[in-house]
């Protein structure tokens, strides 16, 4: 009997490889391309991987965002492309799927092209030293090369050129200055196998840590020394070593509203920094200006602590060694702008916002993303701590407070601030001190602080001579012949300049208008506010701080030397003042116009002045040890000054929400600004109209196309109290903007406002695409920006 045939296993089936692939590119686009994944490239593309792939006439460097076996809904079934050729394939240029989540959040919460935002999370490109595209003949085209008559000329000649390079050609060589043609033939070549197109990425430097005096400059760590201490600053600081570990050990724990002078912040910073390295866990700080996270590095190298920087004054080199370290977690500790809130730094502990009221991490440029929401979401995916820090926190986190959302720390110190004068400069002559708004009061307390050899402070964020030239006879003011701006005037220099598109003129003789030789300067900047001040203190030594003295780093280091070695009695400056590490330095701080801002047309001008005003009193001594403020106004009576004057925050903020409740103003209600420009003023006023009409026209049809949804959005909550509904919507505007044109476009302006985030956000984006579809040739550019923190 024949033995019973065995039975065969089934051959094993492996499983098919993915065929499709959603590509984002870097461009201004709201949505991915679907590509074939070539069968030389099957089981090499991956998720997060860089691609290049042919987009119109041209081949752009785009991601891989999704990978597919089947075509993917909504995709053309014929007509679709291939893939040319994979990117750099280094581990540090793949991104996570946390990265590209992140960006995707960014597009949804700003309603910006999620094309644009995949940059942002994107590692720095080292131009100099990475290396170009490199094409390379296959084995194919070397053993066995095709037919003349299967190549056109062109192709010929470059695969000929190739052949003789075995190694590659740089694509700086092969492609001459008729690029298109050449491109072009390149790419039939790599259709037909006979090409790869490779992109070699060169291995980044490693940054060295931040190791204390030796690798920070002598002006950060000055300031370091001079504001941080090891010692408590101030008993009411103490309970916050526990507070935060506790936060620490309960992860998902609620944001943490940290309230006190710098010197507190800084000692808290350390503490908190120190707490989540010994667990192993990594720290991301931001901060507004380069300058304060120099000083942040410093304080925290002072304690011991290696942290790194990253910010735009490295360079790109720099920028790449640093996203590097990131990345293979060599860097525990990150302080750095607005940038590094993207950094891919695992582990996360600890976000930390400090200054989060600062204006600067709201990005102006598309995608206008506020650093301080996206390190919010970050500490929310990274289950780590959220610490918003400031010497005066924005509305927005007092009302995150008032509805539960945050948790207050509120380390202030009566005692450590200054003695407060308000001067009514009603009470004294009009031309006050020929014109230069020093009143007697004013000039005495500087006299005083020089009496005792003492350091006298003026702060006027106006730099210039005089903020605009008037004519005494028709009262025109010489403008930019770009931006609808009066020309601020600068005597030492004898010009006149916008401060929005840069452009200098010399000073006109005649006015513009009537030819009158009547320009008188009108207001005082802080070139004429220093020119009174030699004349009426000729003895004294002063210095002058802003855009114009400043231009440099080493301007910022000059300064601080003349500081340190005592050369300096009184210096006058702009903000750029609270940037030189002058807290607690000056026995008289005076501010001589207060009300500068409150003239322009924005809801958050008061709040701005009282950050101001309360960032002036921190660069003066104790009033025990003699310091004092003195603040010149026109409205004594406004409660920003009343608030200031009592040292009492809840003057200013019962009094400003109430405002901002009743002209239903954030944060409480969501706002969004939407600015239409172009180069003709009719088309750019018609497609405002054409906007407000949209919108209108889909708020009553309560028709709106969703935008995604909100993944991963946490909804603004509606308002408490006098806010809107949260489905309400109420469209202001169209109006010319504050500044009717900038840099040769004229600009219209529409707001926005809602109840909720999503609601506001949907239409918005849905009547864009529209107007945008039916214009896409009339140079008209829509703009969309969610959470303004300026309306100018």
């Amino acid at each position: 009997m024949l033995d019973q045939p065995s039975e065969v296993a089934p051959p094993a089936v492996s499983a098919p490889s993915p065929a499709y692939v959603d590509v984002l590119l870097p461009r201004r686009l709201q949505r991915p391309f679907t590509y074939v994944i070539p069968t030389e490239l099957k089981g090499q593309v991956i998720v997060g991987r860089p691609v290049v792939v042919p987009f119109g006439s041209q081949d752009l460097l785009g991601l891989v965002i999704a990978i597919h076996h089947r075509l993917p809904a909504g995709a053309p079934e014929q007509g679709l492309k291939a893939i040319r050729s994979l990117g750099e394939s280094s581990p540090d240029h793949l991104l996570t799927s946390s990265q590209i989540e992140l960006s995707r959040w960014v597009a949804e919460r700003y309603a910006a092209p999620w094309g644009q935002c995949i940059k942002l999370v994107l590692p720095p490109v080292d131009r100099a030293g990475r290396s170009q595209p490199r094409y390379v003949p296959t084995a194919q085209a070397l053993a066995n090369p095709p037919s003349l008559e299967d190549l056109g000329t062109l192709e010929t000649d470059l695969l000929a050129r190739l052949r003789r390079r075995p190694k590659g050609i740089l694509a700086t060589t092969l492609l001459p200055s008729d690029k298109p043609r050449t491109a072009l033939a390149l790419q039939s070549l790599i259709q037909k196998g006979l090409v790869v197109r490779r992109d070699e990425a060169v291995a980044p430097r490693i940054p060295r840590a931040t190791k204390g005096r030796g690798s920070q400059s002598g002006q950060e760590l000055s300031a370091g020394v001079a504001l941080y201490s090891q010692d408590l600053p101030s008993p009411v600081a103490a309970p916050w070593p526990a507070q935060f570990e506790q936060a620490l050990e309960q992860e998902a724990s609620m944001p943490l509203l940290l309230e006190g002078r710098r010197a507190t912040r800084l000692w808290c910073l350390v503490h908190a920094v120190q707490a989540t390295v010994r667990r192993g866990r990594r720290a991301l700080i931001i901060t507004g200006d380069v300058e304060n996270a120099g000083r942040l590095a410093g304080c925290l190298a002072l304690a011991g602590e290696r942290p790194v920087l990253l910010h735009s004054g490295l360079s790109a080199k720099e920028r790449a060694a640093v996203w590097h370290a990131a990345q293979d977690g060599s860097a525990t500790i990150l302080i750095g702008t607005r940038m590094a809130v993207f950094v891919p730094l695992e582990k996360l502990g600890l976000v930390w916002v400090e200054g989060e009221d600062d204006t600067s991490l709201k990005e102006e440029q598309v995608p206008r993303y506020h650093a301080r929401e996206v390190a919010q979401q970050r500490a929310v995916r990274d289950r780590a701590v959220l610490v918003l820090a400031s010497n005066h926190p924005s509305l927005e986190s007092w009302a995150a407070v008032q509805q539960g959302r945050m948790t207050p720390c509120v380390y202030l110190d009566p005692g450590q601030g200054p003695d407060v004068q308000v001067i009514d400069v009603k009470g004294y002559f009009s031309d006050s001190s020929a014109g230069t708004f020093l009143s007697p009061p004013l000039i005495e307390g500087i006299r005083e602080a020089l009496r005792q050899n003492c350091l006298s402070i003026l702060y006027l964020n106006r730099k210039g001579f005089a903020s605009v030239l008037h004519c005494g006879d028709c009262g025109a003011m010489p403008q930019c012949d770009a931006c609808s701006v009066a020309l601020t005037f600068f005597r030492r220099s004898n010009h006149v300049r916008c401060h929005y598109c840069g452009r200098t003129k010399p000073v006109p003789e005649q006015c513009p208008r009537c030819q009158s030789f009547k320009l008188e300067p009108v207001g005082s900047g802080t070139e004429r506010i220093e020119e009174s001040v030699r004349r009426i203190f000729p003895q004294a030594r002063v210095g002058r701080v802003d855009g114009e003295t400043i231009r440099r780093p080493a301007d910022a280091r000059a300064f601080s030397r003349l500081f340190a070695a005592g050369e300096l009695d009184i210096v006058i400056g702009t903000q750029m003042l609270f940037r030189l590490g002058l807290q607690g330095q000056a026995a008289c701080v005076a501010v001589p116009d207060a009300d500068a801002g409150l003239h322009v047309p924005d809801f958050r001008s008061a709040e701005r002045m009282y950050h101001a005003l309360l960032d002036a009193a921190e660069l003066s001594r104790p009033a025990h040890a003699g310091g004092r403020l003195l603040v010149q106004t026109r409205f004594a009576d406004h409660h920003a000054i009343l608030a200031v004057a009592s040292g009492d925050d809840r003057v200013f903020l019962e009094q400003e929400q109430a405002f901002r409740q009743m002209l239903q103003y954030p944060p409480w209600t969501c706002l969004i600004r939407l600015d239409v420009s172009g180069t003709l003023e009719p088309a750019v006023a018609q497609a405002a109209h054409r906007w407000a009409a949209r919108l209108r026209a889909l708020i009553a049809g309560g028709e709106t196309a969703g935008t995604g949804g909100n993944r991963g959005v946490n909804p603004a909550p509606a308002s408490v109290g006098l806010g809107l509904a949260p489905k309400q919507i109420v469209v202001l505007g169209p109006s010319p903007a504050p500044h009717a044109m900038a840099r040769g476009r004229y600009s219209w302006q529409l707001l926005v406002k809602s109840g909720s985030l999503e609601a506001g956000r949907d239409v918005v984006v849905q009547t864009r695409e529209e107007l945008e579809r039916e214009s896409r040739r009339g140079g008209l550019r829509y703009d969309i920006d969610v959470d303004p923190v300026s309306m100018t």
